[in-house]
């Protein structure tokens, strides 16, 4: 691409900067883009990944360049910072777009993590519509604690047992000490590590790139294979647009399902569909597939965190081979280079069928995560459920979830309770969070099965009872939700797909007049912009356009 552009007469001084800068322009240009952060978890020790990467490109016969761009993480950072994390994902696609428009590059290797960062160069791939591939630091590895391995959900679990007074403040500190040791995404939730494996599943990462551990022999010969990977896909002309059809989006939508699902990557998926013109990937497609997707991911060791069994399990290509044989999923794809998935999945074995459970001995005949709509979601909204999928109860309802987790922790939720959590939707918020201290805190006090939470903001999948987000309309609109009271009733029923509230008709009137149920937009400049001209979380959250 570069050659064509120099071989012009008029490009000679350019041919001259290239050779300043070691670009051989009879072969490929190869950009890596990296979101390397120190103060990141997810993404520290990118750069170690993107030099073997290089080393990958330059071993196949290519150019290699590192870019870097900005990156957010909110592993850790939960609280306003959070309400970056999403609108992430468009800056990143920006600035992918912005910093590779102007260069040359025959392809490009993405190096990251955070799921919104990774859709993110995902989308500004497709739109630059270049070859690409992506590797991400890898899995945290596990605390052990009490012979147990945790993740990092559970020193959010810890600071409830405290309060409750079940465990001590030396419980902490003992976890504390772990945690600089353990870098990478959470190894104890799948939803934290589901874009990394849909990826892999598009064909666009080598086999274990979702799974495989951080700072890992294995995940340096993942970066390095990835640096040939996105060689090979250079040849054969893979583009995104090429790839990604809609085909292929429905076998990952299904994917992700069968491990449990994931609302995030689901809202990404969708987005995703928006930018490729793709119709049929959106909440009602995936709601109809959660009804007749099988839950395949078990925790076989309760003492060992679901990440590291899934990867010694097969990972990735397991769970699409048992699809497969189901007939869950379409062989026929392309799945990068010039293969099809089915060809990929020719000799690939699942080692142990207790984790990666085949369709006729399912952990669950549906996904756990549904969607569900009624009065209190009128366009609709994502649950996540383990163990019984009806709930009713009396609500409590919060501005947002700081006050929520005030709540909690001053001991005022009780058993039979549905805590609202308005105002985190991506306009309301601004920004749409996940609620995940929240969750974290009613695990630790024991009141997950006895609580169900509903909220406009996004919801995580380490929760043991329902939980309900993406609640559209959000906060602010002329809506039941936004006019919900404590003490109102709620009744949730996942398998039939519906939520709804006893306020009568006479009543939500009379509220409509009485109440302010528009929001304030609190966001700082970067928030309230993007709150301006995103779209529900129906359509993914994405820039609104008159061309789009």
């Amino acid at each position: 691409m570069l050659r064509e552009f120099i071989e012009q007469l008029d490009k000679l001084p350019q041919k001259a900067l290239t050779q300043c800068v070691g670009i051989d322009t009879d072969k490929p240009l190869i950009g890596i883009i990296s979101a390397h952060n120190d103060l990141s978890v997810a993404h520290s020790h990118l750069d170690e990944l993107a030099e073997r990467v290089r080393d990958g490109v330059i071993a196949s016969g290519a150019n290699a360049k590192i870019q870097h761009i900005s990156s957010v993480d909110c592993t850790l950072l939960r609280g306003q910072s959070a309400k970056y994390d999403l609108p992430s994902r468009d800056l990143t696609a920006s600035s992918v777009e912005f910093i590779c428009s102007n260069d040359f590059f025959d392809g490009l290797v993405f190096v990251a993590s955070e799921p919104n960062v990774v859709a993110g160069m995902l989308i500004a791939a497709i739109r630059l519509n270049i070859p690409c591939a992506f590797v991400c630091v890898g899995t945290m590895s596990p605390i052990v604690i009490q012979r147990k391995e945790r993740g990092f959900s559970y020193f959010y679990e810890q600071i409830a047992s405290v309060k409750k007074g079940k465990a001590s403040l030396e419980t902490l500190s003992a976890i504390e000490a772990n945690l600089p040791i353990a870098p990478g995404t959470d190894c104890e939730r799948y939803g934290t590590n589901s874009f990394n494996c849909v990826v892999e599943a598009l064909g666009l990462a080598v086999m274990g790139n979702g799974t495989a551990a951080a700072n890992s022999v294995e995940r340096k010969n993942i970066a390095y294979k990835t640096g040939e990977l996105i060689c090979k896909l250079v040849d054969a002309k893979c583009t995104p647009r090429r790839l990604l059809t809609q085909a292929a989006l429905t076998n990952v939508v299904t994917f992700d399902l069968a491990c449990g699902g994931s609302s995030t990557t689901m809202l990404n998926l969708i987005a995703i569909a928006k930018e490729l013109s793709v119709k049929n990937v959106s909440f009602k497609s995936i709601g109809d597939l959660s009804k007749v997707t099988p839950t395949l991911l078990c925790q076989e060791d309760e003492n060992a965190c679901i990440m590291t069994q899934f990867h010694k399990a097969g990972g990735v290509y397991a769970m699409l081979k048992q699809l497969l044989d189901a007939k869950l999923i379409k062989g026929d794809v392309a799945a990068g280079g010039d293969t099809t998935l089915q060809a990929l999945l020719e000799d690939v074995t699942v080692l142990n069928s207790n984790v990666i459970r085949s369709a006729d001995n399912s952990v669950m005949p549906s996904s756990r995560l549904r969607l569900i709509s009624g009065n209190v979601a009128e366009n609709g909204a994502f649950a996540q459920y383990k163990g019984e999928p009806t709930f009713s109860g009396t609500a409590k309802v919060y501005a947002n979830e700081e006050m929520a987790i005030d709540a909690i922790l001053h001991r005022e939720v009780k058993a039979g309770n549905v805590i609202v959590i308005r105002g985190e939707g991506p306009k309301s918020g601004p920004g749409m969070r996940e609620i995940y201290t929240t969750l974290a805190l009613l695990k630790g006090f024991g009141l997950s099965e006895k609580v169900a939470v509903v909220t406009d903001g996004r919801i995580a999948d380490m929760y043991n009872g329902i939980v309900i987000g993406h609640i559209t309309p959000e906060t602010g609109e002329r809506n039941l939700f936004s006019v919900l009271q404590d003490g109102d009733e709620i009744e949730i029923n996942v398998t039939k797909g519906t939520i709804k509230s006893d306020v009568k008709a006479k009543e939500l009137a009379k509220r409509y007049r009485d109440s302010e149920v528009s929001v304030g937009n609190f966001g700082n400049f970067y928030l309230k912009n993007w709150a301006k001209t995103c779209s529900t979380a129906l359509d993914g959250c994405v820039y609104k356009s008159k061309s789009k």
